[in-house]
């Protein structure tokens, strides 16, 4: 039953696992743990909560108890008898039965835990077994403070009487505490009707261990526990009471900030749902739903703020007694119980049905069956701490190793910061003499330019090339010779036309004239007007040759000039086509000065690409190297854990001394 890899410490008097588990085995402790069984559980059911092989009580037995223990026996003997008689009839209330069919009520656990209290220091050190069965079944409400001060070692704390003096001093975390009072205590069951009379008591305990435990300080989880106490018990003692549980029951680790502990009993958690469920377990892992999500608050508080107040009390004595492994066995309990209908939630439907267990935990006696049934390996508990450790070590290595990358990653970015500004540096330099290059080109290229068009300007201002105002009269003179000539040519038709009219006159008038006189006088008449028309034509013809003449002069002089206007325009043409080429060069040089920028950049950019993949590769081959030692001195170490022999186990007295020490 001891939780794994921590065994509390024992101070006076107080209870620990280990205690519990050392004299259960004894024949005496079985027999006695027989007979203290009663209220609504057989004797059979309530050892096996226990997990105990009872073997039959024989005659012998009484002659080893005192005279006390065979009064009790007696009166244990006749419950028995009450019981199997009319086992339904009884019901527990604060540790006394009851029969409706009896007139008679029987409290012998008061009488039980009268003794027990009386006789602590021989219950504590010889019955441990007895206690953890009567713990179970139930503390009366009105023994509970005394029991839970006898189970703490109340009494014995180092920091006794200084609880005023702690109050007087002031507490970083006030303003916290404050705010999560007033938060949580109008919400709470267990603060029902008591947020007024609970407040200050509450707020007092906390401060005075925030001021007491510096390093751990408040922490919300804590509330629930304090609040629990102080409604059993004044202030002081439930201060008291709260040192120890930190102190002696990994409240304290489970408080740290770095949630070692915490993390540890998360983990053993899911390996135990795994173990022993796995169809929810794989659905929790389906849904990426964590065990740390709902169970952590199970941990830090004893399920205090989860369960119905008369479990969650309930829960609490054996915490007391037992320590953290009832709150694995109850919390793995209400999963099993709960296991088909959160298989069918989602990761919402199953946060609301594990927050409000109040609806189906409301039966203490049967929660506490249901966690007893539970397997709970010690050895398998030890296993996953151990596993815990390793996986934490490992964890906490890879974040030195990552820090130490990090920093030599921050280091080997400063070192590129500089050299990409003397890159840079020497880049700037390089482009401006580019620029000053292109500049001087470009320049030539525009004085060449300007000497280009003052040699044009040149040409033109000289006499070689004809005026304007010649060519335009030359062209003007050619046009009327051209009307001239087309004046001559239609003359010419009418004449033609006119003699061939006289020709057809002619004729007609022989036809027409029968005498030869008549004849004669009219040819005569008609050849005079021929010779006279063919003299006109003449004329024409002479006049139109004259003009065709001067039209070919004047086309002669046409062609003159046009060719000295052609080696005048070819040179301004090629003047052009040179400025134009000039131009162009000028815009080749620009764009080669942004192909240079561009390709300075773009071999800078994969030199420093190539640069840093260098420095991963290397850092990559060193963290391999690392790797593989790391990985030979782990199997070394792994050969070497196994081959090595478990150290003795210290005995209670040694560890009392110890602990006392």
């Amino acid at each position: 039953m001891e939780e794994p890899g921590v065994t509390p410490s024992v101070t006076g008097t107080s209870l620990t696992e280990e205690r519990f588990c050392g004299d259960i085995h004894t024949p005496k402790c079985q027999e006695s743990c027989t007979l203290l069984i009663g209220e609504r559980y057989s004797v059979s059911k309530a050892l096996h909560m226990d997990s105990l092989t009872v073997p039959s009580l024989s005659p012998s037995t009484g002659s080893q108890l005192s005279v006390d223990e065979m009064k009790l026996l007696a009166k244990l003997e006749e419950q028995n008898r009450l019981l199997e008689t009319d086992r339904k009839s009884l019901y527990p209330l604060n540790g006394v039965l009851q029969s409706p069919t009896s007139p008679k009520t029987f409290s012998f656990e008061d009488d039980i835990w009268g003794n027990v209290i009386k006789e602590w220091d021989n219950w504590r050190k010889r019955k441990v077994g007895q206690i953890k069965v009567l713990i179970r079944r139930g503390v009366p409400a009105h023994l509970r403070p005394a029991v839970w001060q006898l189970l703490c070692d109340a009494q014995n704390v180092a920091v006794r009487q200084k609880y005023s003096d702690l109050l007087k001093s002031s507490s970083p975390s006030e303003t916290l505490i404050l705010r999560d009072l007033t938060r949580i205590l109008p919400q709470h069951q267990l603060f029902h009707n008591k947020v007024a009379t609970c407040q200050k008591p509450l707020f007092n305990v906390l401060k005075a261990y925030s001021i007491l435990d510096q390093e751990i300080g408040y922490c919300q989880g804590s509330v629930f526990i304090v609040g629990l106490l102080l409604t059993q018990m004044a202030e002081e003692e439930a201060f008291y009471i709260f040192v120890r549980l930190m102190k002696d029951f990994r409240m304290r680790d489970l408080y740290r900030s770095n949630m070692v502990e915490l993390g540890c009993c998360i983990h053993q958690f899911d390996a135990m749902i795994k173990d022993q469920l796995p169809e929810l377990h794989s659905h929790f892992q389906t849904q990426g739903f964590h065990t740390s999500v709902f169970s952590s608050s199970w941990f830090l508080n004893i399920l205090l703020s989860s369960l119905p107040i008369r479990a969650a009390i309930r829960i609490f004595d054996i915490f007391m007694c037992e320590g953290l492994e009832i709150v694995f066995r109850v919390g793995l309990a209400l999963l099993h119980m709960k296991q088909t209908e959160l298989i069918k939630l989602d990761v919402e439907g199953m946060m609301n049905c594990l927050q409000n267990l109040e609806s189906w935990a409301s039966d203490p006696d049967g929660i506490i069956e249901a966690a007893y049934q539970i397997k709970y390996n010690s050895s398998r508990m030890k296993q996953l701490r151990q596993e815990y450790a390793y996986i934490k070590t490992k964890k906490l290595e890879e974040q030195e190793e990552l820090n130490g990358l990090s920093s030599e990653n921050k280091h080997l970015k400063q070192r590129l910061a500089l050299l990409e500004k003397r890159c840079s540096e020497k880049l700037v330099s390089q482009l401006k003499k580019e620029l000053e290059k292109t500049r001087l080109n470009t320049a030539r290229s525009q004085s060449a330019l300007k000497e280009m068009q003052a040699n044009i300007l040149q040409m033109e201002e000289s006499g070689a090339v004809p005026n304007e105002d010649s060519v335009m009269d030359l062209q003007t003179e050619l046009i009327s010779c051209r009307l001239q000539e087309a004046e001559a040519l239609t003359e010419l038709k009418v004449l033609k036309q006119h003699i061939k009219d006289i020709e057809e006159k002619w004729q007609r008038q022989q036809v027409q004239c029968g005498g030869q006189q008549k004849i004669s006088s009219a040819q005569n008449e008609l050849q005079v007007e021929l010779l006279s028309t063919r003299l006109k034509e003449t004329l024409t013809q002479a006049a139109l040759k004259e003009s065709r003449h001067r039209l070919m002069k004047l086309q002669t002089e046409n062609k003159m000039y046009s060719n000295q206007l052609k080696p005048i325009e070819a040179h301004i043409n090629s003047q052009q086509d040179h400025l134009q080429e000039l131009t162009s060069q000028n815009q080749d040089l620009c764009s080669q000065l942004q192909q240079s920028r561009r390709f300075s950049t773009v071999q800078y950019k994969r030199k420093e690409k190539q640069d840093k993949e260098a420095a991963n590769l290397t850092i990559i081959a060193v963290l391999q190297k690392q790797i593989t030692e790391l990985q030979i001195q782990i199997q070394s170490l792994s050969k070497h854990t196994m081959f090595s022999q478990p150290a003795p186990r210290p005995s209670t007295s040694t560890s009392r001394k110890h602990n006392d020490t």
